[in-house]
């Protein structure tokens, strides 16, 4: 009989720390061939062509702090690991007797992170991961470092009173929905071996791994907040030209308790675009969109 695995029956593991709240998950790799053609014969076979890279991205509810908010950062310290374990019902196969399937990456870096409420709703977050290290089975991000796996972070629901938002006009005009995005892009830099061929054979994934990846400054973030209009009144569009609108933008989601999940300090935001919207039966809003500059420390 053929069986499937279903959602509940998984678990997610990040730098050795279990995942709550995962909504979808979803990995991948390419590889890029090049043709190898013989006079007379034709195709002989493809030879890779470029570096090996995979993907990865997960969305989750935020019900607890977010481990990948720890992983924005530039530098080595920055790579992580990741598993997905599933059960294997024609065998019997589960986590605890180690006979479950697997899906995951090391040396991940996180090339974006956003994170999205609306009223009503429970605030959503999306990562976005390139793998530059193997991805697929036998990899098991359950220890990091040899430590043992942690426990999932313990469950702290936001409440729509614990969601604090701050932008120009937010005092008076009723904010709806928000986003955040944060791009990371990445740069791998790869280089020739340097090593005995003895240590190049015996290890011969780190070979073909880069030798750093790098990330690209300025890190750009966009905010976007939509108001209901009470007194809120737009800028005008020329006014860019003697000076872009500056403005505080602040972002805090606290857990039912009043105990703060996570806060975006984002000062001197830049005003970048204002969207005006009004329809039959509908209140009139607005959407303002920021955009702040991170240069390396």
């Amino acid at each position: 009989m053929k069986n499937a695995s279903l959602s509940y029956n998984q678990s997610i593991f990040i730098n050795g720390t279990g995942i709550s709240g995962v909504q979808s998950i979803e990995g991948n790799y390419g590889v890029t061939e090049k043709n190898v053609n013989f006079i007379g014969f034709g195709y002989v076979t493809g030879l890779i062509s470029q570096p090996m890279q995979g993907n990865f991205t997960v969305s989750r509810a935020l019900i607890s702090e977010d481990p990948f908010l720890n992983l924005t950062g530039d530098g080595p310290t920055h790579a992580f690991s990741g598993t997905i374990f599933y059960e294997k019902p024609n065998i019997g196969g589960t986590l605890e007797n180690n006979l479950s399937g697997s899906f995951g990456f090391h040396s991940g870096y996180l090339n974006s992170y956003s994170i999205s409420c609306g009223f009503g709703e429970v605030p959503s977050v999306q990562a976005s991961i390139s793998v530059f290290g193997d991805l697929g089975p036998g990899i098991d991000a359950r220890y990091n470092g040899g430590a043992a796996a942690a426990d999932n972070p313990t469950i702290r629901v936001p409440d729509q009173g614990g969601i604090v938002l701050t932008c120009d006009g937010s005092s008076t005009n009723r904010i709806t929905s928000f986003s955040h995005t944060v791009e990371l892009p990445r740069e791998p830099i790869y280089a020739l071996p340097t090593a005995a061929t003895a240590d190049i054979l015996g290890d011969d994934v780190k070979w073909k791994m880069p030798a750093q990846v790098d990330l690209i400054y300025p890190v750009e973030s966009t905010t976007n907040f939509t108001l209901e209009i009470d007194d809120y009144e737009t800028k005008n569009l020329y006014g860019a030209l003697t000076g872009i609108h500056v403005h505080p933008v602040d972002i805090t989601i606290n857990d039912d308790s009043g105990s703060e999940i996570i806060k975006f300090d984002l000062s001197k935001s830049r005003l970048i675009s204002e969207s005006f919207s009004s329809d039959v039966g509908g209140a009139i809003t607005v959407n303002l969109t920021y955009k702040k500059y991170s240069n390396k420390r």
